[in-house]
């Protein structure tokens, strides 16, 4: 079985040991993916939308490098600061998966570094 670590311009640094992706099988399976800016490996704001926003183009881009999209994702886990935050991850989530969502496990979670977001998901590989 094929297996290629996911590296390329843009996508922002990770913040341990691991790789931002690693596709295999036909599948990628993307690392949880914060809401910080890709230049500066800091959060983007300290709101919940705003770094939510950030993670989600996190995700975009990981995927894209990756050769899938959003409309490829099959699974997500989502990690949240706080549970309060449930009902505008919902309207978000819907914004960036319009149309037949993928699975999705959300757990609240202590994040290092002020974060207040992580997501990350296995796509299919499309190329």
């Amino acid at each position: 079985m094929d297996r290629h670590v996911v590296t390329g311009p843009g996508l922002p640094a990770q913040i341990g040991p691991y790789s931002q992706a690693v596709r295999a099988g036909g599948f990628l399976f993307v690392s949880g993916q914060p809401g910080v800016d890709p230049e500066t490996g800091r959060p983007v704001g300290a709101t919940f939308s705003e770094q939510a926003r950030q993670a989600f183009a996190n995700l975009d881009a990981v995927l894209r490098a990756g050769g899938s999209r959003p409309a490829l994702v099959v699974n997500t886990t989502v990690l949240v600061a706080d549970q309060a935050s449930f009902a505008e991850l919902n309207e978000l989530y819907a914004e960036f998966f319009p149309d037949e969502p993928p699975a999705r496990m959300t757990m609240q979670v202590p994040l290092p570094h002020g974060l207040l977001i992580s997501i990350g998901c296995t796509a299919i590989a499309a190329d």
